[in-house]
């Protein structure tokens, strides 16, 4: 083999060499790109395309709405009502191929021509002017001048930070409406209007603490919406939406749709017409005495339902300004003289005393000694007599007479120390002191309604029990609940809680309470013309701040009683803490049983025309 055939043999095995090499590394390039494209398209297929889902597939929130609340006579208190929020699309109104075919519209233009004239950065510029303009006209802004209105909604439009947001919230029907027209007309790309719901409150400064409030995600707060939170709410539903790949919704693709199942509607044992009564009447009061507080409860005593419920200071819905606290079940105070009724209802119930004996009130008994029981009553009385003109020697007496277990398994029957149940937030289970923790002066302070807080709800129920005979009820607040289609899930009944008394005691002790209110009775001035009033008055003073004292001339003064005292309808209490008034008029009897008095006659006013228009067949 010559040299020339040698080298020609050399190059045709390394370039079969170089072939075979290259040919490999294609294969092997091949294989590799073989292997992760079926490692993408065929192993991790259903995690892009899931992903790929999320990108253009939105799960949308179907907001169910939430139950109403009512009072006894279906009268609406709260309920959602249908709003609207006005969206902006910022990715839409970027759009260049949507944007210029709308302002070639709008200019009356070919698109083509539009294109060849303008840059894109341009129209985009220009469209955004026209829906500036256009929305300008109705935009509310910050209340600036019209280049500030201006201003806000160019910087709006064109914020590249968020996509879609909400413009304007909670807007009524009449201004979509304006809004709807002012988008067709104007042809507005990106912006859009969306159904909406917000509570409202058609009484809206009535009501307040037992209704409570939503906060803006629609949950209860306070009251009746947040104990019956999930009764009302509902059930949210849902819808998948479809995106194309500039993020526009399609409208012809919408996915799998569940349907919001609604909240159910609460009625309540409140008589709005004797609510309304009620809240007057104590704004009236509360005007012209200036106290700290003033609370009153209305319940029917045979049921325990509450027909009426308020205090002031309240709350403003609009800025949730003002008293947030329930004070008809949330505030503890002395009762002073009112509480005299258990006393004598425990004396009466274990017979150890009767309206016609006698006792002596005097100062000087021995059982008095060391005590320092003031008083207004001496000397010899029948019970009826020391109960009627409040003597305090004479609940001590009594008291003293059942001895301290006694007495104050009484106070404990008669449901204070505990929380009474009803369905309200805030309640307090008020103070009374176990007898491991009493002084020598506990026991006959506690007889006359000192030594022990109690909340107005509780005293007005220990009223209640007495007026009904003898039976402690549970406060009602609800009445029944309903489905959306008005299908009764649940109606609730008369609860009683334990019998109190007898009713021979509770006969004896009304008739004593019927006195309070006559010609020489502590509460003659909550008299009512031509009805039987039964009650009882009591005037507690107030401590200073630091609890360590009395604070002169600062009293709580209240008025607790029934009527018609013979076949009792309604019971209420009035509580009036530290009223300013001359000091002759801080007493329970004189300043708050006329209020008690004002209540009570329009309440029975109205009962007995609302149970006219019944007995007609009319409407209440």
């Amino acid at each position: 083999m010559t040299e020339d055939e040698s080298q020609s043999s050399t190059s045709s095995r390394y370039l079969s060499r170089r072939i075979a090499f290259v040919g490999a590394a294609l294969l092997l390039g091949i294989g590799t790109i073989w292997a992760r494209l079926h490692h993408l398209q065929v192993t991790r297929h259903a995690e892009f395309a899931s992903r790929v889902d999320e990108l253009h597939r939105v799960k949308r929130i179907l907001p169910a709405h939430r139950g109403a609340v009512r009072d006894r006579s279906g009268e609406l208190l709260a309920h959602d009502k249908t709003t609207h929020d006005l969206y902006v699309n910022t990715q839409q109104l970027r759009d260049l191929s949507v944007v210029r075919a709308r302002l070639a519209k709008i200019e009356k233009t070919s698109v083509l021509e539009l294109a060849r004239r303008c840059p894109a950065t341009e129209i985009i510029s220009r469209y955004r002017a026209h829906v500036n303009k256009a929305m300008s006209t109705m935009y509310p802004g910050d209340g600036g001048s019209t280049k500030e209105t201006t201003d806000e909604l160019t910087q709006l439009l064109a914020d590249e930070k968020r996509i879609e947001f909400p413009l304007l919230k909670g807007l009524p029907d009449d201004i979509a409406e304006g809004w709807r027209e002012l988008i067709e007309d104007e042809d507005l790309v990106g912006i859009s209007l969306r159904s909406a719901t917000r509570r409202a409150y058609p009484c809206a400064e009535r009501l307040t603490h037992v209704l409570g409030y939503v906060n803006h995600e629609n949950q209860g707060q306070e009251g009746i919406e947040s104990s019956f939170n999930n009764i009302l709410k509902g059930q949210d539903g849902t819808q998948w939406i479809e995106r194309d790949r500039k993020g526009r919704e399609i409208a012809t693709m919408c996915g799998e749709t569940v349907e919001p199942r609604n909240g159910h509607d609460v009625l309540l044992t409140i008589d709005m017409q004797l609510q309304e009564l009620m809240e007057e009447t104590l704004e009236g009061a509360f005007d012209y005495y200036k106290p700290r507080k003033i609370i009153s409860v209305l319940v029917e005593p045979q049921t325990g339902a509450i027909r009426a419920m308020a205090s002031r200071p309240h709350y403003e819905r609009t800025d949730m300004g003002g008293m947030l606290n329930n004070l008809a079940i949330g505030a503890q105070y002395e009762p002073g003289s009112v509480f005299k009724i258990i006393a004598f209802a425990a004396a009466l119930d274990r017979k150890l005393t009767h309206l016609d004996d006698t006792i002596n009130c005097d100062a000087s008994q021995k059982v008095f000694a060391g005590l320092r029981i003031h008083d207004h009553v001496s000397g010899q009385v029948t019970v009826a007599q020391a109960f009627i003109r409040s003597s305090n020697r004479g609940a001590y007496l009594l008291a003293h007479r059942l001895g301290d277990a006694s007495f104050m398994d009484y106070v404990h029957k008669f449901g204070f120390g505990q929380k009474s149940g009803i369905p309200l937030t805030g309640e307090v289970a008020g103070r009374v002191l176990p007898r491991k923790s009493w002084d020598m002066l506990t026991g006959s302070r506690m007889a006359m309604g000192h030594a022990i807080a109690v909340t107005p709800l509780q005293m007005v129920m220990a009223v209640a029990a007495i007026a009904n005979g003898g039976t402690l009820m549970k406060p009602q607040i609800i009445q029944e609940i309903r489905d959306d289609s008005g299908t009764v899930l649940e109606s609730l009944t008369p609860h009683p809680v334990r019998r109190v008394c007898s009713e021979r005691a509770a006969a004896a002790l009304r008739i004593a309470m019927e006195g309070v209110v006559g010609e020489k009775g502590t509460g003659a001035r909550a008299a009512i013309p031509g009805v039987r009033v039964a009650g009882k008055t009591g005037t507690a003073q107030l401590y200073t701040a630091n609890g360590k004292g009395i604070d002169e001339g600062h009293y709580c003064v209240s008025f607790a009683g029934f009527a018609p005292a013979d076949k009792p309808e309604l019971c209420a209490i009035v509580v009036v803490d530290d009223p300013r008034a001359p000091q002759e008029e801080l007493l329970g009897g004189v300043l708050a049983g006329p209020i008690f008095a004002q209540l009570m006659k329009q309440c029975l006013e109205q009962v007995n025309v609302s149970r006219s228009a019944v007995a007609k067949g009319g409407e209440r």
